[in-house]
Order: structure tokens, then sequence, then C-alpha cells
């Protein structure tokens, strides 16, 4: 069977208990954080199955690729490990994005080192599965869509599978090649900004990039998928690819946040409340400038103040 392997979202659609903020929890070292974050996982009832957890595009289009793959869903979950998406696991808020509300590097005493967080959370957290024994059982391929910051963080469990199996990853990310590690390059399809282009009927952020060339790759490369080695695929990436142009670089206007939290309360029902579709109009119709991150921070202002 394939596996579809995916990011955890911050966006959650189900309610969060306090105890599963990550900013609930006393600062700590690395590993005493890892175990108290495991027992509150392990105390919390209410539980649900972990594709009902996720919202976002990046989730959907994962979702979407794995039901064209008939494949297996895994989530690359920062606060609950290597998760099966049909495993009932609790919502929670925490991420390793520095600067964000519950950030896990915010709680950690001393340097914070994504990959040594994900090594201690995998052995605590009650719902975690190992990588290796999970791609060991299934002979499909591996399709991973997964952004820059993910992949340092599960690249020592990736470099860590047997050569047989590592064969059979396909990654999709918008990480510029040369910050993944020299091993992983060899399974890397090579989408780009024309995912983005005028030629596409798939456009978005760049945080849903990874999910929507994945959900391309599914629609239109997988004919016998299993076949064909990971340089074929790659080919076959590019040949879909040949002739399509890449997007219009527009220059855009800054705004400060007062002023945008107006832009995106006035734009809101418009795009039903989708910060991606938000940020498109911001970005393609206002020529609005505004980085992701920020964004995402603005628009969470105002869904709170609608909920």
């Amino acid at each position: 069977m394939t596996l579809v392997i995916t990011a955890c979202t911050n966006r959650k659609r189900k309610p969060v208990s306090d105890s599963l903020h990550m900013a609930a929890l006393p600062e700590a070292d690395l590993s005493n954080l890892a175990y108290d974050w495991a027992r509150r996982l392990a105390r919390e009832r209410a539980r649900f199955r972990g594709d009902e957890i996720y919202g976002g595009r990046s989730f959907r289009e994962a979702i979407a690729a794995a039901r064209l793959l008939d494949a297996r869903l895994m989530v690359v979950s920062a606060g609950l490990g290597l998760i099966d998406a049909e495993a009932s696991v609790p919502p929670y808020a925490c991420t390793v994005l520095i600067g964000a509300p519950d950030s896990i590097s915010a709680r950690i005493i001393g340097e914070f080192d994504s990959a040594a967080w994900w090594r201690k959370l995998n052995q605590a957290s009650p719902f975690a599965v190992a990588l290796h024994d999970v791609a060991s059982r299934n002979d499909g391929l591996i399709c991973a869509a997964l952004s820059e910051a993910y992949i340092d963080m599960i690249a020592a469990d990736l470099l860590s599978l047997p050569r047989t199996v590592l064969a059979r990853l396909r990654l999709f990310t918008r990480a510029p090649a040369d910050q993944i590690p020299a091993t992983l390059r060899d399974f890397l399809m090579p989408y780009d900004d024309r995912l983005d282009g005028p030629d596409s009927s798939n456009r978005g952020t760049r945080s849903d990039f990874a999910g929507r060339a994945l959900r391309h790759f599914a629609e239109v490369i997988a004919d016998n998928v299993d076949a064909r080695d990971a340089h074929a695929h790659a080919e076959a990436v590019s040949h879909a690819l040949e002739g399509w142009r890449l997007p219009t670089q527009f220059a855009r206007t800054r705004h400060d946040d007062a002023a945008l939290l107006d832009l995106i309360r006035a734009n809101w029902d418009a795009e039903g409340g989708s910060s991606s579709r938000l940020l498109r109009r911001f970005r393609d119709d206002l020529g609005i400038a505004c980085e992701q991150g920020r964004f995402a921070q603005l628009a969470r202002i105002v869904r709170g103040e609608r909920a």
C-alpha cells in the first residue's frame, strides 16, 4: 500500500483543552517538557480521528491525494509524533514555529532543536508510531509532502530507512534543494513556482505548496505509479510542467497591522473566512504585500472576533 505523509497544521477543527496548549506548560529542559506533554496527552479524554482535527488547504490536499492513490495517510505532528490520520487522538495546540503563541521553543530551557524534540516526542507520546515500522510494512510509494521545517525535524527518520525502503520515497516541498539532505534530494519531485502560474489550475500559497504538488502528482503522474523509480517520476513531473509559465511578479503595497486587520474584516465573508483564499485575494487581486506568517496571525485575530 502507498503511504502519504503530510504535516500537521496549526488550524484545528476541534476545541483544544486549556491543558493541551503548549503555552500552559511550565518551562523545562527538552526531555522533561516532552514527558510532561505526553502525560497531558494521555490524560485528555476528548479524542477524535486525526483527519477530523486538522484544518487548512494543505491538509485537504493531502487527504485528496491519499484517496486518489488509495493510500494510508500519516501525519507528522509536532504535538503527537507520527500518527495514522484515522487514529483517535486529542486536539492540541503546539508548534515548532519560533514566535508562535504555542511555540515549543518558548517552553524549553536552553537551545531548541526540532529534531531532538521529535526524537523525544516519539519516545514519549502514547499515540506515536515508528516511521521505520510503518514504511517497512507497506510496499508502495512513500509520498511525503512537507515544509522545510518538517523535513529538518524528521530527516533522521527518513535517512535511517533501509535503502530499499528509502528508494520508494517521493518528496514534495518548496524548500530549496540545497537545504535538503543530499541523500534525500534523489527523491525530490521537481515542482516549482509554475504550480502557481497562469497555466496551473491548482494555485495557492507557499504554505500549501507541498500538498498541492502532491495532489498534482496523484492526479497526473500516478498512472502505474509503483512501476517507476524516482528518476522516472521526476522526469514525468518535468514533462507535465513543460511549457507552464511562471506567475507574474507584481509590486505590492505594504500596510501596517491595523490597516491589514480592517482589510481582512472587509473581505472575510467574501472568502468564507478561508485564510488561504484571503491571502491569495490580498496578493493577486488587491496587490497587498503581507508575509504569510504575519497574515496567519492577523487572520486568527479576526477569526477570534467572529467566534
